[in-house]
């Protein structure tokens, strides 16, 4: 099974959205929301290439979508084949009635270093601290976003200006940018999706 199919059988599994589109200029891309009930929006072929900064994807996209500015957009990457919680996500923006927007976030509790090599969170020597104590740092996982589509446009991103921010596990947030995380992510989802990891047991 493909990650776009394992997406869009996710997204249609949820209940929780009233139409799901897949956007993309392949063929196969275009059958796979046939066979599954989705709708298709042929993606632009400058919409595909790298050099094509990501705020023109995304407006080219979001401007394609059949949908009034109000509506609230679900940007779900099949690139994280490990997040399903679209349900339990819209309930929770409508539970943050001060929060116009959400988007996913993996909380780590590790040693970093930036760039220089120096520490992010901890220090060295004596006043190193125990990793249970360290100050965490938060990656935007990219599983899931929600904004209106206004949103969306006005701000060239996937949120609007005051994002509630869903903490998932590690494993929810896997994203797939590389053959090793492909693999990885493979070998999770099949063990998570095995009859006996359904079973419980």
């Amino acid at each position: 099974m493909s990650l776009l199919e394992i997406k869009v059988r996710q997204c249609l599994a949820s209940n929780v959205f009233d139409a799901v589109y897949v956007s993309s200029d392949s063929e196969k891309g275009r059958l796979i929301a046939e066979k599954f009930g989705a709708n298709f929006l042929h993606r632009p072929t400058r919409l595909c290439l790298d050099e094509t900064p990501w705020s023109e994807v995304l407006t080219g996209v979001l401007q394609q979508l059949p949908e009034d500015d109000e509506t609230l957009v679900a940007w779900c990457p099949p690139t994280s084949p490990l997040f399903s919680r679209y349900d339990e996500a819209v309930q929770q923006l409508s539970d943050q009635s001060e929060h116009d927007s959400l988007m996913t976030v993996t909380r780590f509790q590790h040693y970093f270093l930036g760039p220089d090599m120096l520490p992010l969170n901890f220090q060295f020597g004596v006043w190193a601290s125990f990793s249970q104590k360290l100050r965490p740092l938060y990656q935007m996982n990219c599983a899931l976003w929600l904004a209106s589509k206004k949103s969306m446009l006005i701000n060239r991103f996937q949120t609007g200006d005051n994002p509630y921010f869903m903490e998932t596990s590690m494993i929810e947030g896997t994203d797939i940018d590389t053959m090793e995380e492909f693999e990885l992510a493979q070998l999770l989802y099949t063990a998570r999706n095995s009859p006996v990891a359904k079973k419980g047991i």
